[in-house]
């Protein structure tokens, strides 16, 4: 009998270890807004391998593989902390061995970080990034009633030779409806640059309910020119045959700000040199 209660207060005190709440913390503060820049990274290079090993001031921030064309680091849009002034940046990017080849490198740069919430886009290996104001004052709607979102649009799509900006682009989306037209998201936007103000863009309500909340999916895409003309690009990897361009299956949430980045190059001869990306990313 001694035994068994001995053996039963022992499992007695395994219950009661295991019930117990250890509480984990990590140490934070808010961040000093007028001392501080909160500052976001995209590898918007037309040509490179993936990346790693983030720096600034040559104080290591992250270590993740992000991949060509995405946001630092890949899937998580973070914003970094980094004292205003004459700031220093360095990426390293590994080797890309597919067609068309890139060997390895570390990017070096420098941005003059002010008060506010920016986007640093690097697009040339040799060039400092380029910094857009990330605006997170949306325009007003009722969250109850309206059924909206909002789009910016930024370019950085650039000719064949991956270094002469290709011009100014329009965006526009079409929505998964018979004989829908093409809405324009964003227009004559020049390359670096990104549109000065929000657009507001109404969802299909795709539940026939309201009020409704939710997103609406199998959004269409495309780029035109100045003149209304939809983008043609290489759709063939041995001939120089070309189609019109357009991006489908995107979605759109009710309530949420949305940057569109357009970045990549044209091809030479056919689509094997062409890359063409549409990334997004929340501001707020």
């Amino acid at each position: 009998m001694k035994k068994i209660n001995i053996i039963l207060f022992a499992i007695l005190g395994l219950v009661f270890t295991s019930c117990q709440t250890n509480v984990i913390t990590f140490s934070n503060e808010p961040v000093d807004v007028n001392k501080y820049t909160e500052l976001r990274v995209l590898n918007v290079i037309p040509v490179t391998g993936n990346s790693d090993t983030l720096l600034f001031n040559h104080l290591n921030y992250s270590s993740v593989n992000t991949a060509l064309g995405s946001y630092y680091p890949l899937s998580t849009p973070k914003y970094f902390v980094v004292p205003f002034g004459n700031d220093s940046i360095s990426l390293r990017f590994l080797a890309k061995t597919t067609t068309p080849a890139v060997a390895a490198f570390t990017y070096r740069g420098m941005m003059p970080l002010t008060k506010g919430k920016w986007s640093a886009y690097i697009y040339n290996a040799a060039q400092n990034p380029i910094l857009l104001k990330d605006d997170d004052n949306i325009p007003s709607s009722d969250a109850w009633a309206d059924t909206v979102c909002f789009v910016k649009v930024a370019n950085f799509f650039m000719k064949s030779d991956g270094v002469t900006p290709f011009g100014k682009i329009t965006l526009k989306a079409k929505k998964n409806i018979v004989g829908a037209d093409w809405e324009t998201l964003a227009q004559d936007i020049d390359f670096g640059t990104q549109s000065a103000a929000y657009y507001k863009y109404t969802l299909k309500n795709t539940n026939n309910v309201k009020p409704w909340s939710g997103s609406e999916p199998n959004i269409t895409y495309a780029i035109f020119d100045s003149n209304g003309v939809q983008y043609q690009y290489f759709t063939s990897a041995t001939t120089s045959v070309k189609g019109a361009f357009s991006s489908a299956g995107n979605s759109l949430a009710k309530g949420r700000a949305y940057v569109l980045y357009l970045n990549g190059k044209e091809g030479v001869t056919n689509n094997t040199t062409q890359l063409i990306r549409l990334g997004s990313f929340n501001p707020l």
